[in-house]
């Protein structure tokens, strides 16, 4: 993946996993986006309203809730967004946690490589 792969953009990253989130932060940094970051659902949707957001990344389960709120959000104001879970699509769908899907949404399961993030990123922001 390119050093600029991601130049220019600014994406958000919602993960509650400290761990997971410092991996997947250091990888789009790596591939030159500026990074948001938030590990809970409020501080999440807050950070969804900025003004420069071109992408993010979403786990819908959250510690203190979910991110379906989020990715709403994002549909709403035409953004982008990769849901990382580990909850397979068919049981995320029957509960209702997950929006619906569209060219700009793009899902990866748990565990993944955070470069297969920074690749459904490019997909869904060009």
């Amino acid at each position: 993946m390119s050093k600029d792969a991601l130049g220019g953009h600014t994406i958000l990253v919602v993960e509650d996993e400290p761990l997971i989130a410092l991996d997947i932060v250091r990888v789009l940094r790596a591939a030159g986006a500026n990074v948001l970051s938030a590990g809970f659902a409020e501080s999440g949707l807050c950070a969804s309203e900025h003004p420069d957001l071109s992408a993010a990344v979403i786990d819908l389960h959250l510690g203190d809730g979910s991110g379906t709120a989020i990715c709403n959000r994002l549909q709403e104001r035409d953004v982008p967004f990769v849901i990382y879970t580990a909850y397979p699509p068919m049981l995320t769908k029957a509960e209702g946690q997950r929006p619906a899907e569209g060219p700009n949404v793009c899902v990866i399961s748990k565990p993944g490589r955070a470069e297969d993030i920074v690749s459904a990123l490019v997909r869904v922001l060009h």
